[in-house]
């Protein structure tokens, strides 16, 4: 059966794309999501955890909110425009070309919502929530394309809801924490190629790419996480905010569903195989802990820089093993071995008029993956960041934002052994548009 227990990776690489690939609706390295803030995104997200004005620091340092004085409530909707196309080709197991085509566009347009709410309280103490999306992804390739045996669908989505209270010592410190609690849903297909796992067992009566069938695993899970914040103030025109936000554990469940044609269930059948039945699922997975510097400067009444420099631990992502109920299928590990990222923002506020502000700000993302272990579910690469705003304020309680950011994706290029022996040889070409909207709204 060692041809049954190495088609178990099968599944287990359908359940890996939980680390994101480029083509998909993760806007930062991995399937990292920073888009919760308009304001920030116009600024290429520079001031995320200091910029004033911003209710999103909720959820980037809990310890900013004590900069509002009056009890807010900010909504901000981001539509991620993604395309994202691969080229190349290669060979199933015995060597023959793979059929298929290039999988169209993988991207999508796909909405990206966040909510926050600040409360102070008196005393120096404020409180807050928010609802945000900071980890997700979402792509699918046309059916049959060569890449199949590696992807298919993969929709993973993460929501958090955090609800945090900051303390104001004096005008120059700070500090805030939050509790998070974070939900995980998965849903992740790919092609199984029977032909190559039953070639040997039929001699040769099944070929490579001649018996398709399908894996599809579908997975949630709750957890919870926290971060903590500090803001120093050392000048009224100075605010440097350091946050940092911890990984969280998941242990996913579910299922795992198999199509697996008639002629390969009789096969599987006559050889006594318990393989490829359904069954439920269990795998270990954790969202990275990330730590943010950021610093914003006011020269003047009308302008202001903001600088920050993130570290995602993407170490935490170096492996994924998946336990099957099926005591016929073993549990089955596929290798990630990311690194820890870094992103560099710049960014500017310009209030040209009393009623508009116009932001603009670059960024530059570093890719946690590597050539060794990059594949179709995770052609990853550095990513460049150009990004312009528009604030407008209504009046005394309300204002208007509205966000533009480019990406540019580096080429990434894969030369991926499937589990079933076939070889995916090329490289993609990927960027994304993003449009924002928030409002902003005091009491």
């Amino acid at each position: 059966m060692r041809n049954s227990n190495r088609s178990m990776k099968v599944s287990t690489l359908a359940f890996g794309i939980v680390a994101a690939l480029a083509c998909t609706q993760a806007m930062a390295s991995g399937f990292q999501i920073r888009e919760d803030s308009v304001q920030a995104m116009g600024r290429s997200h520079a001031g995320s955890a200091s910029a004033p004005g911003d209710a999103a620091v909720v959820s980037n340092n809990p310890a900013a909110m004590v900069l509002f004085d009056k009890t807010t409530m900010q909504s901000d909707l981001t539509a991620i425009d993604l395309h994202g196309t691969f080229s190349g080709g290669g060979h199933d197991a015995l060597g023959h070309p793979l059929t298929g085509g290039n999988g169209g566009d993988a991207g999508d347009i796909a909405p990206v919502p966040a909510f926050h709410f600040i409360l102070p309280v008196g005393d120096g103490w404020t409180l807050g929530a928010s609802f945000t999306a900071p980890f997700g992804l979402k792509t699918q390739y046309d059916p049959g394309w060569v890449g199949r045996y590696q992807a298919l669908k993969s929709d993973v989505r993460t929501f958090d809801f955090t609800f945090a209270g900051a303390y104001k010592f004096n005008d120059q410190f700070s500090i805030g924490g939050g509790i998070i609690f974070q939900r995980i849903q998965a849903e992740l297909t790919n092609a199984v190629d029977f032909g190559a796992i039953l070639f040997a067992p039929t001699h040769g009566a099944l070929l490579p790419q001649g018996a398709d069938g399908t894996a599809r695993i579908q997975g949630d899970d709750t957890a919870l996480g926290w971060d903590l914040g500090v803001l120093f103030r050392p000048t009224p025109d100075t605010n440097i905010g350091l946050n940092y936000r911890s990984k969280i554990d998941h242990t996913v469940s579910g299922h795992a569903n198999f199509n697996v044609p008639s002629n390969v269930q009789f096969i599987l059948a006559s050889i006594h195989s318990p393989a490829f039945q359904n069954t439920a699922i269990k795998a270990d997975v954790a969202t990275p802990s990330v730590i943010t510097l950021s610093v914003t400067q006011k020269f003047s009444d009308t302008f202001s820089m903001s600088a920050d420099i993130e570290r995602t631990n993407w170490n935490s992502l170096q492996n994924l093993t998946v336990h099957f109920a099926n005591p016929g299928q073993p549990a089955s590990t596929e290798q990630f071995h990311w690194s820890d990222s870094t992103e560099y923002a710049l960014g500017f506020d310009w209030k040209f008029d009393p009623s508009w502000t116009l932001r603009g700000g670059i960024a530059r993302d570093e890719t946690p993956t590597n050539d060794t272990f990059r594949d179709p579910r995770l052609p990853d690469n550095n990513r460049q960041l150009y990004s312009i705003g528009l604030g407008y304020t209504a009046g005394p309680n309300a204002s208007w934002n509205l966000g533009y950011s480019r990406i540019n994706i580096d080429t990434p290029k894969v030369n991926d052994i499937s589990a079933t022996g076939s070889t995916l040889v090329g490289k993609y070409n990927a960027d994304a548009n993003l449009f924002g909207i928030s409002g902003t709204f005091t009491f």
